[in-house]
């Protein structure tokens, strides 16, 4: 390899680092409510704002448009997607088909010692904090959906699992103040553990079914405080 091909090399991968350090921040961001739905976005503030270019700004903003959380405003910028109350319903709807799936799967094809293992991820994290809980929340979904053996239906899972952290931040304050609803969580993630454990096909999706199908209309009973549109 001559030492231009090197030297071209050496100066592409920190550009691809940028890149991707700058899509996984602003992601975080978004997923994490720091940037609400509906907030405006410019190249050039956000440029300033990482200290970068505006080119790994623009393949950012273009990634995240592919995954529906940045829209294009027509010689206005950018902004966060505003979530639709029909949005949430379509998004619930996938999360109940997935999450089955991978229940039926990972009782099929799971180890023992790998459904013993939920024991942990469904007991109440000690911190009460909104961070604690949503990393809870999360590692247990995605912990059923690794265990299903399935490695696309883990990714497609996984991606609706995250986009679900923006509800969840803007709604977690509400929640928080009422502990019965976040054991409420806990209960039926043990439940769900249970029946796994006991490989009962039937009520373990039933279950989980359940379970995503009282955390929407929780989440719909204080819709009024999210940031969403009609």
């Amino acid at each position: 390899m001559s030492l231009e091909t090197l030297t071209s090399a050496e100066t592409r991968a920190p550009q691809r680092l940028v890149r991707i350090d700058v899509y996984e921040r602003l992601r975080s961001e978004i997923l994490s409510c720091a940037l609400r739905p509906g907030t405006r976005l410019q190249e050039k503030d956000l440029a300033e704002k990482y200290g970068v270019s505006k080119s790994p700004i623009r393949d950012a903003l273009l990634r995240l448009q592919e995954q529906h959380l940045i829209e294009v405003l027509p010689r206005k910028g950018y902004r966060v997607t505003p979530v639709s109350v029909n949005e949430i319903g379509e998004m619930y709807e996938m999360r109940s088909i997935l999450e089955c799936s991978c229940v039926r799967r990972l009782i099929d094809h799971a180890s023992d010692a790998e459904l013993a293992a939920l024991d942990a991820l469904a007991a109440a994290p000690a911190d009460s904090g909104v961070a604690p809980w949503i990393q809870y929340n999360r590692s247990f979904h995605l912990a059923l959906a690794k265990a299903s053996g399935n490695s696309r239906l883990t990714r497609a899972t996984s991606e609706v699992i995250e986009q679900f952290d923006r509800l969840i931040y803007m709604n977690m304050s509400n929640m928080l103040r009422e502990a019965g609803n976040l054991q409420q969580f806990v209960d039926e993630h043990q439940a769900i553990v249970a029946a796994i454990k006991r490989r009962d096909k039937r009520a373990a999706v039933a279950l989980t079914r359940e379970h995503v199908e009282s955390s929407r209309e929780l989440l719909l009973e204080q819709i009024g405080a999210l940031a969403v549109v009609p």
